[in-house]
């Protein structure tokens, strides 16, 4: 036994020594000595035990508690694109918004992902300084007015534009902001 694994038993038995009584016979003593010491030794070999059983890694019990959870299919269905366009003019109406404008209009775009649900694949972002290049490599600003994009998965067209019905940006904040649609074209191998 280690000096480390010593102490406490050493202990123990100096303990049990010292609570035997006065008057009682040398072999009383020790019987209580021996009894003190073999219960901390339990105590010291249970202890070892446990630190040296070998513990489930963390990752390895949340794999296997993700594998027992139930899962939700995911939808199925085409990717569809969907291209936001609005004029300069209120992209700069937008920016101008006051900090409870702007909060409201972010309001309406989580509500409608919440309508759309497990159905949008991607909300998307804001676009802006969009660049046009040629194959000659030369550049220049784009003149489409693209503003952003979202990714949905609808079963086909029909229903990707149900989705987009309470898009806010078909809201009417802007009257010339539109909406275009369309539909990613899965290719062999890859």
């Amino acid at each position: 036994m280690a000096k480390a694994k010593k102490k406490p038993v050493k202990k123990a038995a100096k303990k049990a020594v010292k609570k035997a009584p006065a008057r009682a016979p040398k072999k009383a003593a020790k019987k209580a000595a021996k009894k003190s010491v073999k219960k901390a030794v339990k105590k010291v070999v249970k202890k070892a035990a446990r630190k040296a059983a070998p513990r489930p890694a963390k990752k390895a019990v949340r794999k296997a508690a993700k594998k027992a959870a139930p899962r939700r299919s995911a939808p199925s269905g085409k990717r569809f694109l969907v291209i936001y366009h609005a004029p300069l003019e209120a992209m700069e109406q937008m920016a101008g918004a006051t900090a409870e404008q702007q909060a409201a209009g972010m309001q309406s775009w989580m509500d409608w992902a919440g309508g759309v649900g497990e159905r949008l694949v991607d909300l998307g972002a804001p676009l802006m300084n969009g660049q046009k290049v040629t194959p000659g490599g030369d550049r220049a600003p784009s003149s489409r007015d693209v503003t952003g994009y979202s990714v949905v998965l609808a079963d086909n067209l029909e229903h990707a534009l149900r989705l987009l019905q309470s898009n806010p940006h078909l809201s009417g904040w802007h009257p010339e902001a539109t909406v275009e649609v369309h539909e990613s074209v899965l290719m062999p191998d890859m």
